[in-house]
């Protein structure tokens, strides 16, 4: 009886080749292990796939009539056999051909002549890897069942789930140093680190999307660099990329950001990571290969994030787009992802929404301002130093507009606005970058030998250049950054002095209270 159950749990693997001696050798190597069932030729074995569903596959790639490649293809296409594993055998010279069967969805190559250790550790790993993920994807369905026990599965997971994720994340460095280790050793370790951070976040996401729901989340805002956060997401994102020959352009207003550029957003640093990634892995999977997906940020009022790429979304699912478990012509996923991108934008008090029209689809996100309140014993003594007459009286309407704001000092030279700002002592400066006698390195260096005061340069930002000479400026310690408006207009509607008030009164807060 033992002896029946033993058997009966054994995990089975089809042999495809059309070499009798091949499959011979396989056979010696596996049967005490696993069931084996072989096949010679590629049309039998896809018959056979379909009728035993065996766990694994060893396939030849080229066999007469239907060759290997053929054979992976068909079964990734039939739900039925879709989720069984492939490994291909190739001889040695054929490991060029090795991204071609990874694309159809094999999950590793072994090389003739065939080593029996190699094939043993290799079906093993896979068979473990997918038995473990077989378990967690039972265990994921059990927990959103039981939506009624949250706060039993959040005690669950951050005991259970990340102390075990700890000995994942740290084990790799460890190997690593003890060594040595050939470069694809070192790869696979770096695979596994990466992996177990992806589950870390993903059991933090999940942990705050249930206390989100409850209303119980506690928000934390600080500044962001969206343009940084953009970059780790297309980094992590690589392979997919590259398998669907696929690009990410980044784009601030109509143009490319230069290298050292930032588009700050005020938000939880790990929350609008997890909601750009989301989305833009829905824009990866939606769009066709060989398509350019844009990301579009804007400053004004609010801060947009427009999320654009090639396909459209079925009219039957736009309503619902959002919505908790919605999904959409995907083979894995639980529809999770825009939900809990509209969950991260509702804790920030902003918005999404989706546009699917012309072939083209566009999630749009808009976050507001952060808005600050402020009571303090005197109002915000500002000096401008600009060397344009209109511009610095559109400056001074702005500024006027707001009763915590004091216009104080006016100044059109750098080395008048040195001496200034010497005498006058102002609580923030703004300043423009190239001036008629100095640049805004020099200016801003020589004021903060003599006095610590917050700097926001102002300037037209025509070229590259002089944007460099900005952000090199900011290290002598000017705080923040904001490019002139292009036209009359754009400095009387309201959100670039609004960014530009709000600005002034979060730097002026911090300085203020250092002084208390």
């Amino acid at each position: 009886m033992m002896e029946e159950q033993k058997e009966f749990e054994k995990q089975t693997i089809l042999i495809v080749d059309d070499e009798p001696a091949n499959i011979k050798i396989l056979n010696e190597v596996l049967q005490s292990d696993y069931n084996v069932i072989f096949s010679t030729n590629g049309k039998h074995a896809i018959e056979l796939a379909i009728a035993k569903k065996p766990d694994l596959i060893l396939l030849d790639i080229i066999m007469p009539e239907i060759d290997g490649y053929t054979v992976c293809e068909t079964l990734k296409q039939n739900p039925k056999t879709q989720d069984i594993l492939i490994i291909f055998i190739t001889v040695k010279d054929q490991s060029s051909s090795e991204a071609k069967g990874f694309k159809l969805g094999a999950v590793d190559y072994i090389a003739k002549p065939i080593s029996p250790s190699v094939v043993k550790a290799r079906v093993r790993t896979h068979l473990s890897l997918m038995k473990a993920r077989r378990e967690l994807e039972i265990k994921n369905s059990e927990l959103i069942e039981m939506a009624s026990l949250r706060d039993d599965i959040e005690a669950i997971a951050r005991h259970d789930l990340k102390t075990p994720l700890n000995g994942i994340i740290n084990l790799p460095l460890l190997i690593l140093e003890d060594g040595p280790l050939n470069d694809t050793q070192r790869e696979y370790l770096k695979i596994i680190e990466n992996a177990g951070y992806q589950m870390l976040n993903i059991v933090n996401l999940s942990l705050n999307l249930c206390k989100m729901e409850r209303g119980s989340y506690m928000y934390t805002p600080q500044n962001v660099n969206l343009i940084e956060t953009i970059g780790k997401i297309k980094s992590e994102l690589h392979e997919i990329l590259e398998i669907k020959e696929i690009s990410i352009v980044v784009k601030i207003g109509d143009r490319k950001p230069y290298s050292f550029e930032r588009f700050i957003i005020h938000g939880e640093e790990f929350l609008l990571y997890s909601m750009m990634a989301n989305l833009v892995k829905n824009a990866i999977e939606a769009s066709p290969e060989n398509e350019c997906i844009t990301i579009y940020l804007q400053q004004g009022q609010k801060d947009k994030i427009t999320i654009e790429n090639v396909g459209t979304v079925p009219e039957n699912i736009r309503q619902n787009f959002f919505e908790k478990y919605s999904t959409y012509g995907k083979e894995s996923g639980m529809g999770l992802g825009t939900y809990s991108a509209r969950m991260i934008v509702q804790i920030h008090s902003g918005s999404i929404d989706l546009e699917s029209d012309d072939n083209l689809t566009r999630v749009i996100v808009q976050l507001p301002k952060d808005t600050v309140e402020i009571s303090l014993p005197r109002s915000i003594r500002v000096m401008i130093v600009e060397d344009s007459a209109t511009e610095c009286l559109f400056l001074e309407n702005i500024l006027d507009k707001d009763p915590l704001i004091e216009v104080v000092g006016q100044s059109k030279t750098g080395k008048d606005a040195i001496q200034m700002a010497q005498e006058i002592q102002p609580d923030l400066i703004t300043m423009d970058i190239l001036l008629p006698d100095m640049n805004g390195i020099d200016v801003t260096e020589a004021i903060m030998k003599n006095n610590q005061i917050p700097i926001i340069f102002v300037s037209a930002f025509t070229d590259e250049e002089s944007t460099r000479m900005a952000f090199d400026a900011m290290k002598y310690g000017g705080l923040d950054v904001m490019a002139k408006p292009l036209r009359s207009v754009e400095w009387t509607d309201g959100s670039w002095g609004e960014n530009l008030l709000t600005k002034i009164k979060c730097l002026s807060q911090i300085s203020m209270e250092e002084e208390l």
